[in-house]
């Protein structure tokens, strides 16, 4: 029965994929137009070959008919690139950046500088505090909560993605108020991480601010980072590839791109000096990438912007990613802070960064630097 239904299942699922790009390559040419087919077929071979979904190729812009192969050589399917990933970091180690109660808890040992880690919530057995307790029932985590936690802290799960699931409190008098002014007391935030747990776990940790640089360029109050992909050649030598800040623009709490779907925007950084490139936009039209000149809040311009601590930040990335041999290409979002560079997470199946239309340099660059996997060698 279970193959019967895989055989059933495989033209459906064909027949919704073509759906969709019939769907996405309306919206570029009306289905009447003399060239919607050849859009049609154009974009069919464009997702079989390139591995694209198509609401991933549509948003990207790779639908309109006038895309030259050397404009789509810029780009990369999410599928293709963990495929070469898969080969660059071995899946086994994969929990160990995935899972940010193991991440924060291994970089602790090793002293990498990471967000002050408060405590892990699980959900039906105990959890951990800093201060070495096991918190283990309702009454322990509410004097935890109100009595341990410092004025500002984060609530976020242990395997959250894009900023999922992410909270900020402050704490008043007698009561706790989030992100969006929602008020708590401490047996309120205990509930609802144990609704939201289910079977991973609830981090709290500290928050960060942004350098006061950063709070010039976009006026708000929310952690922004830098994302810094690193790359282990075969020499052990730590290479950075890329590098894109992410500012944040209107109210969100979290800086996370999201295809361009959050409204936040990027701009790449200039590896040499961290000094900022205009920066972009995933719009929804399916025209592709959008050039931003100015911070929409502030009317700071991005291109020429030098980032703080850029240099201190990347010896930072580079010095950690020997720490995580055998992973050997890694996707560090790092907090610039008054007090200096801070990596907030670390991904072992970084997003390709499509939007700066540079992955036929990148994957270039990776495939000379493949070679034999380098020797781990862990420093204290």
């Amino acid at each position: 029965m279970p193959s019967r239904f895989k055989i059933f299942k495989r033209p459906v699922k064909k027949a919704r994929y073509l759906f969709d790009i019939a769907k996405f390559c309306r919206r570029i040419t009306p289905i009447w137009n003399i060239n919607y087919l050849t859009v049609f077929l154009r974009s069919v071979r464009l997702c079989d070959e390139g591995r694209f979904l198509p609401d991933e190729a549509f948003r990207l812009g790779l639908f309109r008919p006038n895309l030259s192969t050397d404009e789509l050589s810029k780009y990369i399917s999410r599928k293709k690139l963990t495929k070469i990933q898969e080969s660059l970091n071995p899946v086994q180690w994969a929990p160990l950046l995935k899972d940010k109660s193991i991440f924060y808890r291994y970089c602790m040992t090793l002293d990498v500088p990471i967000p002050k880690l408060y405590a892990v919530f699980f959900k039906g057995v105990a959890g951990w505090s800093y201060s070495g307790s096991v918190l283990s029932n309702r009454n322990e985590w509410e004097r935890f909560i109100d009595s341990q936690l410092p004025s500002e802290f984060v609530i976020k799960p242990v395997r959250s993605a894009y900023g999922r699931g992410v909270n900020i409190f402050s704490k008043t008098k007698d009561e706790f108020v989030d992100a969006s002014a929602r008020l708590y007391k401490a047996v309120d935030i205990y509930d609802t991480m144990l609704s939201s747990a289910e079977e991973d776990g609830i981090l709290i940790q500290q928050r960060l601010k942004n350098h006061a640089e950063l709070v010039r360029l976009s006026n708000t109050e929310f952690l922004q980072t830098v994302r810094i992909i690193t790359f282990v050649d075969s020499d052990y030598k730590s290479n950075i590839l890329h590098a894109h800040f992410k500012p944040i623009v209107g109210r969100h709490v979290v800086d996370t791109f999201l295809d361009g779907l959050t409204g936040n925007i990027e701009a790449p950084v200039s590896l040499a000096d961290g000094i900022l490139k205009l920066a972009n936009q995933i719009t929804s039209s399916g025209e592709g990438i959008k050039t931003i000149y100015k911070h929409p809040q502030t009317g700071v311009s991005f291109e020429g912007f030098k980032l703080p601590l850029w240099t201190e930040a990347c010896k930072l990335v580079k010095e950690t990613s020997l720490k995580f041999l055998p992973v050997r290409t890694i996707g560090w979002d790092v907090a610039l802070t008054p007090n200096g560079p801070c990596i907030v997470e670390g991904n072992i199946w970084w997003d390709p960064p499509n939007q700066h239309r540079i992955m036929d340099v990148l994957k270039y660059d990776v495939s000379l630097s493949k070679g034999a996997a380098p020797q781990v060698k862990i420093s204290r």
